[in-house]
């Protein structure tokens, strides 16, 4: 028996994505859309800009939109904006409904957790530290994702003292329209609106870490794919062949989570990054200016892994953690 959840922010870039990865999925089905509020009471395939490729769900196509106070279901799958989801969530959860946000407006409450399953599940516990009958639980930024997909193995070689990261992020990352063409063909835009901030402060939670993180971000005309680049100090000198090394391993163990790339010119957002691709693509490896210092690529699908797949990934593992049927 499937289980059915509702879908906050239908209609918008991640929402269609995360419908597109939901369509065939052996546990999961849609049963609520939600929308804004001047969509409310419209069919979904009337006033959603289909994005995604091949045809909207017939299951979906004719559901009417609702307004987030009206929903029943017991999981919902959140891709509000910040502002909306700030009130939205907590409605929900006060009803009993478990949230699982792709928003920003609870990363930062202390007994929220912030997760990406294989990194940091532990943090499912704060949810019993949290007052209302349904819990909300975070993932973090896009970039975030793939900074901390790549730093979490290297904790295992040596104590990290800082790392300084370089951004190209994908103009599907701002949404649809998104980014003005005037703005971004043949051009890179080197800041995002407090992403900076959101990458230096998430990656800490996600590690518990003490390090100290150095972000510059650039919006940049790829479609898809974000890539962070890295720059990583050790507390001893680490030899680039030990993280190649340790990537090999987990490529050939995890192939699902990561992809190592040795030909110096990958991985490339074009050539490598697929429709639903969860990895994190992992290149570049070379040594620093100092024998404690390694540099790295992490790329990946910023509305995949990034922000829809991430989702659906944390509503079964939060689904597995409170043990629910």
């Amino acid at each position: 028996m499937k289980l059915k959840i509702a879908l906050l922010g239908a209609t918008g870039t991640v929402g269609q994505k995360v419908i597109k990865m939901l369509e065939n999925h052996p546990m999961i089905e849609i049963e609520e859309l939600v929308a804004s509020e001047r969509n409310v009471g419209k069919e979904f395939g009337t006033c959603v800009d289909w994005r995604e490729s091949g045809k909207i769900p017939d299951s979906l196509k004719n559901l009417k939109l609702l307004h987030y106070s009206a929903v029943k279901s017991k999981y919902a799958i959140s891709s509000l904006p910040a502002e909306i989801a700030k009130e939205a969530e907590i409605f929900l959860a006060k009803n009993g409904t478990n949230i699982i946000s792709n928003a920003s407006a609870y990363r930062r409450d202390p007994v929220v957790p912030l997760v990406i399953p294989e990194v940091n599940s532990e943090q499912f516990a704060l949810v019993h530290k949290q007052e209302t009958p349904g819990k909300i639980i975070t993932n973090p930024n896009c970039s975030t994702v793939f900074l901390s997909l790549g730093l979490a193995p290297l904790k295992k070689i040596a104590g990290i003292k800082h790392v300084s990261v370089v951004t190209l992020q994908a103009l599907s990352g701002a949404g649809y329209p998104g980014v003005s063409s005037m703005d971004v063909i043949g051009n890179t835009v080197p800041n995002i609106g407090g992403e900076e901030e959101k990458i230096e402060w998430e990656a800490k939670k996600i590690l518990g870490a003490d390090f100290s993180i150095t972000a510059h971000v650039n919006r940049v005309p790829v479609m898809h794919g974000h890539s962070v680049f890295m720059h990583v100090t050790f507390d001893r000198d680490v030899h680039e062949s030990e993280v190649t090394e340790l990537y090999q391993k987990l490529s050939s163990e995890h192939p699902e989570l990561y992809k190592l790339h040795t030909d110096e010119f990958r991985p490339q957002p074009q050539k490598d990054v697929e429709e639903f691709d969860q990895r994190a693509h992992i290149g570049r490896i070379k040594q620093g200016g100092e024998a404690n210092i390694v540099g790295l690529l992490s790329l990946g699908h910023n509305l995949v892994r990034g922000a829809a797949g991430a989702a659906i990934l944390n509503l079964e593992a939060l689904h597995n953690f409170l043990g629910e049927k």
